[in-house]
């Protein structure tokens, strides 16, 4: 971390943003490092002046979507066949895969949003969105919305932790990881509760003797 901000902060505004863009398309595509460190990188490069709010934030938000818009679009080509080669079995994991598809199966699409927010997790999700053949609207519209939570905040944090700390952020960057994981658990925990719960819901409704269901006497 400490070596991309000193890489980044020795060049031109133009382009960080396009070094920035990169480093979060190659995110998409399952690149092995974490999104939210370029993410937060991008907030010190904008308390530093390198970077200006407006166009850090399009830059970053557009990244993300073009990293997850190709990564689906590789799942409905390819498809599963790609998943049982070994060769990829390192960026898609058999048992990643087979959890994805069966949280696709109780919850459909809806598990875009919340795959956005656990990092290791997203790129299979993705890939397997395109895989099942959902909808690219349905998609994009999901993951839309999460990265419009997730990417203001993690830019937010990066900034907050210039304003506040200035050089000694790379020492800060290092304890970010324990609260990053923290934060992923509450999530998924939330995540989880809210599915169960909505499972519980269509369940009871659609049994006969659900209240619904039943017709009222004539009086």
């Amino acid at each position: 971390m400490e070596r991309l901000l000193n890489y980044l902060t020795n060049l031109s505004s133009n382009i960080a943003y396009l070094i920035i863009f990169g480093i979060l398309f190659a995110c998409g595509l399952g690149l092995p490092l974490p999104e939210d460190i370029p993410l937060i990188a991008t907030g010190y490069l904008i308390w530093d002046g390198t970077m200006k709010w407006a166009p850090a934030l399009a830059v970053t938000v557009l990244g993300v979507l073009v990293g997850d818009t190709v990564l689906f679009f590789m799942g409905r080509k390819i498809g599963k066949r790609i998943l049982r080669q070994h060769k990829l079995q390192g960026i898609f994991p058999p048992a990643r895969v087979r959890r994805a598809g069966a949280y696709f199966r109780k919850y459909g699409d809806k598990l875009v949003f919340f795959a956005r927010f656990v990092a290791g997790f997203r790129a299979v999700v993705f890939f397997m969105a395109g895989a099942m053949k959902v909808r690219y609207s349905r998609f994009l519209l999901f993951d839309a919305l999460a990265a419009l939570l997730s990417v203001p905040a993690w830019v937010g944090l990066g900034y907050a932790l210039g304003h506040f700390f200035g050089n000694e952020i790379s020492e800060i960057l290092k304890r970010v990881k324990n609260v990053k994981n923290a934060i992923t658990l509450i999530i998924v925990l939330v995540a989880v509760g809210i599915g169960v719960r909505w499972y519980r819901r269509h369940k009871a409704r659609s049994n006969p003797n659900h209240p619904r269901h039943k017709k009222k006497k004539p009086v």
